[in-house]
C-alpha cells in the first residue's frame, strides 16, 4: 500500500489490499507543505522515511472491519514488528519518495479551458452587522441529495474566507437577470454593509443575509471544509431552501450572459 501525497493537498491510500509495500509518495510541492502533509499522517523520522500509525492506514484504506482486509494488515504489522519497523509506541517505519515532475498544465491554459465552462452565477453570503460578507461564486455544485448538501470553493486568500470559517454558516443566493447591481458591488466594494446595498437582503434567523427575489436561496451549515491547491472546498447541509422563477444567467467566457432557449429543428 502507498499512501498519495498530493500537491493539490489530497492525501490518499492508494492498493490498500497491497500488504508487500508500505510506502509514502508525494508530489513536488514547497517544503512547508509538505510537511504539513506528513504531520496529517504521521512524522517525519528522518530525510527518507516517515512514521505511520496503523489507525491512520486503517481510517485511509476504507476497508477496516473487513475481517479478510484486517487478517491481511495485521500480518503485514507483525512481519514489520519482526524486522524492527515497529516503534515503541507502535508507529510503522515506511520509505518516502518524492516526484521529481508534475506533468500538468500551465495557469494559463488551466484559466482557458476553464472559462469554456458556462456556470450558474451565486452569491454566496454569511455573517451580520460589521461581520457581514459575500462573494461571488461560480462553483456552486450539488453534492449529494441525502444528506442534502450543496458545496462550493473559495480562494484561500479571499477576504470572505475567514467570514465563512468563523460563522460555520452560509446561504447560497443564486442569481438572475436582474442581479447585475448586486454582482457589481460583490465584486467591486470591500467586505461589510456596502457589499449588500444592492438587492434588498434580508436577515435569516440566523443572522445570515438572504436575498429575497435570487431564483434559490440555499441556507447551509458547513459540514466539511478540504484544503485543495489554491482553495477550500466548502461543504454545507442545507437546512432551507427558497425558490422563485425568474430567467437565469451564467458565467461565460469571464463575463456575464443571459440563456436564450434553444431553437427547434
Amino acid at each position: 500500500m502507498r499512501i498519495y501525497l498530493s500537491n493539490a493537498g489530497a492525501i490518499t491510500l492508494r492498493d490498500p489490499a497491497d500488504f508487500r509495500r508500505l510506502d509514502v509518495m508525494a508530489d513536488p510541492q514547497p517544503a512547508e507543505r509538505l510537511e504539513r502533509a506528513i504531520a496529517r499522517i504521521g512524522r517525519r523520522e528522518d530525510e527518507g522515511h516517515v512514521r505511520l500509525s496503523p489507525s491512520v492506514l486503517r481510517f485511509l484504506s476504507q476497508h477496516a472491519g473487513d475481517p479478510a482486509w484486517e487478517a491481511g494488515f495485521s500480518a503485514m504489522v507483525d512481519y514489520a514488528a519482526r524486522h524492527g519497523w515497529v516503534d515503541d509506541r507502535g508507529e510503522i517505519r515506511a520509505h518516502m519518495v518524492v516526484n521529481e515532475r508534475d506533468e500538468v498544465v500551465s495557469v494559463d491554459d488551466f484559466k482557458a479551458a476553464m472559462r469554456s465552462l458556462p456556470a450558474g452565477i451565486s452569491a454566496v453570503s454569511t455573517g451580520d452587522g460589521e461581520q457581514i460578507a459575500g462573494m461571488i461564486v461560480s462553483s456552486l455544485t450539488s453534492i449529494s441529495a441525502d444528506p442534502p448538501m450543496v458545496g462550493f470553493f473559495v480562494q484561500q486568500t479571499s477576504s470572505a474566507r475567514e467570514p465563512l470559517l468563523r460563522n460555520g454558516r452560509f446561504v447560497a443566493n443564486i442569481l438572475g437577470e436582474g442581479h447585475g447591481e448586486v454582482i457589481q458591488a460583490f465584486l467591486s466594494k470591500p467586505q461589510g454593509e456596502a457589499r449588500f446595498a444592492q438587492g434588498g437582503w434580508v436577515m435569516n434567523e440566523h443572522g445570515a443575509p438572504v436575498l429575497p427575489d435570487a431564483l434559490a436561496s440555499i441556507e447551509c451549515d458547513i459540514v466539511c471544509t478540504e484544503m485543495l491547491g489554491t482553495h477550500d472546498l466548502i461543504v454545507g447541509k442545507i437546512r432551507r431552501t427558497a425558490c422563485r422563477e425568474a430567467p437565469p444567467v451564467i458565467n461565460f467566457n469571464a463575463a456575464t450572459h443571459r440563456i436564450a432557449p434553444a431553437l427547434l429543428q
